[in-house]
C-alpha cells in the first residue's frame, strides 16, 4: 500500500517533534563560554587534536576534509595516526585550511597499539613486542604514546606497563562510550545532533585506573599524557576490531564534533610561523618534552593553564625537572569561578586550597600535576576539565646494575647450521666465510635469504643450529650479528621435535654488534605446552626472517658469529 504524501509528512513531522521534545528534556548542559582564549602565563600555545584516522586506514574522511573540520572547530594543529607498520613514508607537514597537519602512525604490538610520532619511513615493518617496537621507534628518532590504555576491549588495551613507553593517552574518546549503558547511548544518539560536543563530553568519566598507571610510571621517569580523539567519523556496526573493517557504518560522531569535545594545548617556545617545515618539529618537540595540557571543551571553552616550578632562579614549565630542596610550584587557571583546582603529588591529592584559581606551594621531592574541575562536572567519577602534565622535583632515575662478564658455553657448533625455508621461499643459503675468524669458536656464518614475493602468507626463511645439551644451566643466548641493511630478525628456541617454539626479535645493521637475549624474555609462538621454554628440552636455536618484520620478497645477507649460551 502506498502512503499518501501529505499524511506521511504529517506523521514524520509529528515523530520528529516528539524526538526533539524528548531530546530537549535530556540535553546535557551547554558548554560554558569562557570568553576569549587566555593563557595566564602569556605563553604561545597551540590548540589541537591528536590520534585521528583518515580514509587511508579506517576513517571516513580525506586528510583535506579532516583539516577543514579542524579549522571549523578552531584548532591550530592536528596529528593524523592512520594504522600502518611504519614503512609508508609520512606525508610532509603542511598547513591545510590554516591548520598545521602532521602525519604519524598507529603501530600494532603484541600488547596493544602504539602511536609513533616524528618517524621517517621505517626500513622494515615495525611490529612484534612493545619493547621491540619502542626500541625501533627510538632508534628512528621518534617517540610514542600508548593508545587507548583504558579500552574496555582487551585486544586494544595497552598491557605493557613495564616497557619504556614515552607517553600514554590519559583519555580516549573512542574508548569512553563503550562501557556505558544502552539507555545512556540511546539518549546520546538523540542529543548528538543538537549539542554534539556536550553529548560526547557527557560520556566521559575520570579514568582512575589509567591515571593511577601514569602516576606510578612518573615516579621514576618522565612520561607524557595526551588526550586521544581517536577520531574516525565512522561507527561500524561490528566495531570489535581495530582497525574497524565493518562493511556497514555510519559517519558518527563527525570529526568536527570530536574536535570540539576536547583539545590538547601545547606550550611553545615561540609562536607558530606558518611554515610547516619549521612549526611541525617545534610542536612535536614541545609535546615530547611534556609541555601540554588537556581541556574538555565540551564542558567549557576556551580554557588556559599556567603551571610552573622554580628553584632559586631556575624556572621550568610542564615536563621540566627541578632539584630537590627549596623548590615551589604555582598554577593559575583561566576559567569560570567556582571550580576546584587539585594538585597531585605522586598520584595523591595534596591538602591545598585553590583561591581565585591560583595556587602556590613549596614542594618536596615528587612528581606534581594538576586537575581542575568545573562546578558541575559530568561523569562517574567526574572527569576533570583540565589535566596538566607533571613537573618533576628531585627525580631519581634508577640505574641498572652493571652486567658482569658471564662465563660462556657453546652447547652446539655454529658451523653445523642448516638452512630451512618454507611457504614458497625462493632460497635460503648458509655458508661460512673462510677469510674471517671468530674471536672464539667457529668462523662467522653467512646466511643469505630470500622470501617469496606476493601477498603475505606466512613466508619465512630460517637458519637452525642444533643444541647438543640442555640449557637449564644458562639464562641468556649471546652472539654477534650484522646485516647488509637494517633488519629485525627472530631468534627462536625449539623443542618437542620442532613443534613448539618460543622467540623474541633483535635488530641488526651493517655494524657488527653483540646481541644478548634473556631466555626468560622469549615469548611463546602459537600455543605451546608452556608459556616459557623448557630449557632442558630445547633442541634447536633458530634465526628466522619472516613477515612479522620483513615484507614479502625481502632478500639479504646476515652474518652470525660467536653464538653461545651464557650465565
Amino acid at each position: 500500500m502506498t502512503l499518501r504524501r501529505p499524511r506521511f509528512v504529517k506523521v514524520a513531522g509529528a515523530a520528529a517533534a516528539i524526538v526533539v521534545v524528548a531530546a530537549i528534556g535530556l540535553l546535557p548542559s551547554s558548554a560554558i563560554q569562557n570568553g576569549t582564549l587566555s593563557h595566564p602565563g602569556g605563553d604561545d600555545v597551540a590548540r589541537g587534536a591528536f590520534h585521528i584516522h583518515s580514509k587511508r586506514s579506517d576513517g571516513s574522511g580525506t586528510v583535506d576534509a579532516i583539516a577543514a573540520a579542524a579549522a571549523r572547530a578552531g584548532l591550530q594543529f592536528i596529528i593524523l595516526t592512520d594504522h600502518g607498520d611504519g614503512t609508508r613514508p609520512p606525508d610532509p607537514p603542511a598547513y591545510l585550511h590554516g591548520v598545521l597537519t602532521i602525519d604519524a602512525v598507529e603501530l600494532s604490538t603484541t600488547s596493544g597499539h602504539y602511536l609513533a610520532l616524528g618517524l621517517p619511513a621505517a626500513p622494515y615493518p615495525l611490529a612484534g613486542t612493545p619493547e621491540d617496537v619502542i626500541e625501533d621507534v627510538h632508534r628512528l628518532g621518534g617517540f610514542g604514546v600508548a593508545a587507548h590504555p583504558g579500552s574496555p576491549r582487551p585486544s586494544l588495551r595497552w598491557q605493557a606497563w613495564a616497557s619504556d613507553f614515552d607517553g600514554l593517552e590519559w583519555i580516549n574518546a573512542d574508548s569512553e562510550w563503550r562501557d556505558e549503558a544502552w539507555t545512556t547511548l540511546l539518549r546520546s544518539l538523540l542529543t548528538l545532533p543538537i549539542r554534539p560536543p556536550e553529548t560526547i563530553a557527557a560520556l566521559l568519566d575520570r579514568p582512575d585506573a589509567v591515571l593511577a598507571r601514569w602516576d606510578e610510571a612518573t615516579r621514576t621517569r618522565r612520561v607524557i599524557a595526551l588526550a586521544g580523539a581517536d577520531a574516525h567519523a565512522r561507527l561500524g556496526l561490528r566495531s570489535d576490531a581495530d582497525p574497524d573493517q565493518s562493511a556497514i557504518h555510519v559517519p558518527l560522531p563527525s570529526y568536527e564534533s570530536t574536535f570540539r569535545t576536547f583539545s590538547n594545548h601545547v606550550v611553545l617556545e615561540g609562536p607558530l610561523t606558518g611554515n610547516a617545515a619549521i612549526d611541525a618539529p617545534h610542536l612535536l618537540d614541545a609535546i615530547r618534552q611534556g609541555r601540554v595540557y588537556t581541556v574538555i571543551d565540551g564542558q567549557g571553552t576556551p580554557g588556559g593553564l599556567d603551571f610552573v616550578g622554580w628553584s632559586g632562579t631556575r624556572v621550568v614549565r610542564m615536563g621540566g625537572e627541578l632539584p630537590a630542596g627549596d623548590s615551589s610550584v604555582r598554577a593559575r587557571v583561566s576559567g569560570p569561578p567556582g571550580g576546584r583546582l587539585v594538585l597531585f603529588r605522586d598520584g595523591t591529592a595534596m591538602p591545598v586550597t585553590a583561591r581565585d584559581l591560583d595556587i602556590g606551594v613549596r614542594v618536596e621531592p615528587g612528581t606534581y600535576r594538576l586537575e581542575f574541575y568545573m562546578p558541575a562536572t559530568p561523569g562517574t567519577p567526574p572527569v576533570p576539565w583540565i589535566v596538566s602534565n607533571p613537573i618533576y622535583v628531585g627525580l631519581e632515575t634508577p640505574t641498572a646494575a652493571a652486567d658482569q662478564l658471564p662465563r660462556s658455553r657453546i652447547p652446539a657448533r655454529a658451523s653445523d647450521a642448516a638452512a630451512e625455508a618454507g611457504r614458497g621461499d625462493l632460497s635460503t643459503v648458509v655458508a661460512r666465510d673462510p677469510q674471517s675468524r671468530a674471536l672464539a669458536g667457529d668462523p662467522p656464518v653467512l646466511w643469505t635469504f630470500a622470501l617469496s614475493p606476493g601477498a603475505a602468507h606466512g613466508q619465512f626463511a630460517a637458519m637452525r643450529i642444533p643444541i647438543t645439551a640442555g640449557l637449564a644451566a644458562f639464562d641468556r643466548v649471546r652472539f654477534t650479528a650484522a646485516s647488509e641493511r637494517p633488519i629485525r630478525v627472530r631468534c627462536q628456541l625449539r623443542a618437542g621435535s620442532g613443534t613448539e617454539r618460543w622467540g623474541r626479535t633483535f635488530y641488526a645493521d651493517t655494524e657488527p654488534r653483540t646481541i644478548d637475549l634473556r631466555l626468560q624474555d622469549f615469548q611463546p609462538i602459537g600455543v605451546p605446552s608452556s608459556p616459557a621454554p623448557p630449557l632442558d628440552k630445547v633442541d634447536s636455536l633458530l634465526f628466522v626472517v619472516d613477515t612479522l618484520n620483513s615484507l614479502p620478497g625481502a632478500t639479504g645477507t646476515i652474518t652470525i658469529s660467536n653464538v653461545g649460551f651464557v650465565r
